[in-house]
């Protein structure tokens, strides 16, 4: 489910925060990962030091270039990748600039792992994806730890459990007020907006789930894949797909939000 795999790994953080009681989204990430990072670009030590777990979730570290895709990764080591994001340049205080990417994710699922002192698959398996009926999937690791921001796979009908606990309110495995932290908005995003699209369009990012338009709230993936909270109609719309060119894909999505109401 490719990015979906962003809004999963948000949760599993909401359930790490509820269950341990002394972490939350202001928390400082860097004292934790640098048990494991080797930071040789000092001119971002003082960046890390404000990187708090907000920013993991909000795609607001404050890189200038995307990184973890599959264009910058291509020929490194997986072992070395919390190395190569925290060595990347920092040009924005922590908070002040948004840039999609998969890196905060990635350092996200380092810093559950490594503040549980667990096996983030392990745990996740045990809070949620059995509590959910989800016994058959796969999260791929880079290195040590889960890609977080991707690289996780579901069936269709799991992939709709994770819908219908976002559409209720966290059905009491997640706290019902992390879910709404979730999606609370953090920046417009009219760069890879759709406002054609009345319903299914990127109109900002929050907290791993996109905003779209009339109370729609979506996790997405690339080539097609969509999880798309609709409250208003009680409605989940998910696809999965693999086509390089989703505009009529989102299309089909809308018009079926849309035939919905």
């Amino acid at each position: 489910v490719r990015s979906i795999s962003k809004t999963v790994m948000a949760l599993l953080a909401g359930l790490v925060i509820a269950e341990r009681g002394d972490i939350d989204e202001d928390t400082p990430v860097w004292p934790v990962l640098q048990r494991v990072a080797k930071l040789e670009n000092r001119a971002n030590a003082g960046h890390l030091e404000r990187v708090k777990l907000k920013h993991l979730l909000n795609h607001t570290i404050g890189f200038d270039d995307v990184l973890l895709m599959r264009g910058d990764i291509a020929g490194i080591d997986p072992t070395t990748f919390v190395d190569h994001i925290v060595n990347s340049p920092i040009v924005h205080e922590p908070g002040e600039h948004y840039l999609y990417s998969n890196a905060g994710y990635y350092l996200l699922s380092v810093f559950l792992q490594e503040h549980l002192e667990q096996d983030l698959l392990a745990y996740a398996d045990r809070a949620l994806f059995s509590r959910l009926g989800i016994v058959d999937y796969r999260w791929e690791r880079y290195g040590s730890y889960l890609a977080g921001a991707t690289r996780l796979w579901l069936h269709p009908h799991d992939l709709l459990k994770i819908g219908e606990l976002l559409l209720y309110g966290g059905r009491g495995l997640v706290a019902q007020e992390w879910v709404e932290h979730l999606k609370q908005e953090t920046v417009p995003t009219p760069q890879v907006d759709t406002p054609s699209n009345p319903y299914f369009r990127r109109r900002a990012y929050a907290n791993g789930l996109w905003l779209g338009g009339r109370g729609v709230f979506f996790g997405h993936g690339t080539d097609g894949q969509t999880l798309a909270v609709v409250p208003d109609v009680d409605a989940v719309v998910l696809t999965t797909a693999h086509q390089r060119d989703v505009t009529r894909l989102e299309e089909l999505v809308d018009e079926t939000i849309a035939a919905l109401h």
